[in-house]
């Protein structure tokens, strides 16, 4: 780590006098007087604690310290050079690939079809991979790098450290039922209308923040739910609701395709966010590029 009392000005001005091994021609190179070249080298190695260069009348010379801080960093200002190039380049994101994760049986049609194609219009050069993954998959790719951006639940990466998310839409949770139970028959059911039936529900160690956010929901309606099955996965889960087996609670965005047994009652104080979310950490450059394209594409 750079000491921070060193800066890049001070390497720049070194390696000029470090190639010139004149004061004069240095200072004439960077366009600066030589006194202040002086200056700013006598503060380098106060800092730094060595001395970089032998003073005569007649010539200036690399100390032993000077030699290897030159060596060391002779290629560092052709480097900081190249990478600025190269960052002002159209085509940056070429042979770039982007890998973004959805949670299962979301309904991605709903915003996701609209996001790639602004995206690769803008960025055809990009290499797209999209997966669908259970919640507990889906969580654990996300932080250990494995999926580059994901669309889940807020509730799945709330409070997770390095994570970061935007709101892609919100909507209500609601109730899922078999059409054969009797209160299918009715236009519109609250939480305590069902706080006698059986609930399947997502397993704890799938979603635990899910699954304890269910569990305080029905709390806070007055009664704790009894729950006969836990699922590992939410196929598995509307199966079993489309089968009578159970109720259960979740986002209505979910795909209903091929699912005419299941009935839906929304719930007017109940909502759950759709999220985008990336490790902050993250430096491929197609994160940035795509997060803030899709932002503004949200914002349409």
């Amino acid at each position: 780590m750079i000491n921070r009392k060193i800066t890049l000005l001070q390497i720049e001005y070194f390696l000029a006098v470090a190639k010139y091994l004149s004061f004069t021609e240095a200072a004439r190179n960077l366009y600066i007087s030589q006194p202040s070249l002086s200056k700013q080298i006598a503060m380098l190695e106060e800092e730094m604690g060595v001395r970089l260069f032998f003073r005569t009348k007649r010539d200036v010379r690399l100390t032993p310290s000077g030699v290897v801080m030159y060596r060391e960093l002779s290629g560092l200002t052709e480097t900081i050079e190249k990478a600025i190039e190269k960052s002002r380049q159209p085509e940056l994101g070429d042979n770039l690939t982007l890998a973004i994760g959805c949670l299962e049986a979301m309904d991605t049609d709903l915003f996701l079809p609209r996001l790639i194609k602004v995206f690769k219009d803008k960025h055809p050069g990009v290499t797209l991979v999209v997966e669908r993954h259970s919640f507990k998959t889906l969580r654990e790719k996300l932080i250990n790098g494995m999926i580059d951006i994901v669309f889940t639940l807020s509730f799945e990466i709330a409070d997770i450290p390095g994570i970061v998310s935007d709101e892609v839409y919100k909507e209500n949770s609601g109730i899922f039922m078999s059409t054969a139970n009797p209160l299918a028959a009715r236009e519109k059911i609250s939480l305590e209308d069902v706080k006698d039936e059986d609930f399947v529900m997502i397993s704890r160690d799938e979603s635990p923040k899910g699954f304890d956010g269910i569990i305080a929901l029905c709390r806070k309606h007055g009664f704790k739910p009894c729950i006969v099955k836990q699922l590992p996965n939410i196929e598995s889960l509307l199966l079993c609701v489309e089968l009578g087996l159970g109720v259960t609670i979740f986002d209505s965005n979910i795909r209903m395709s091929g699912k005419s047994g299941l009935k839906f009652f929304e719930l007017d104080d109940d909502f759950l966010s759709v999220v985008m979310a990336w490790r902050k950490d993250n430096m491929n450059p197609a994160v940035s590029m795509f997060v803030n394209n899709a932002l503004s594409t949200i914002g349409e």
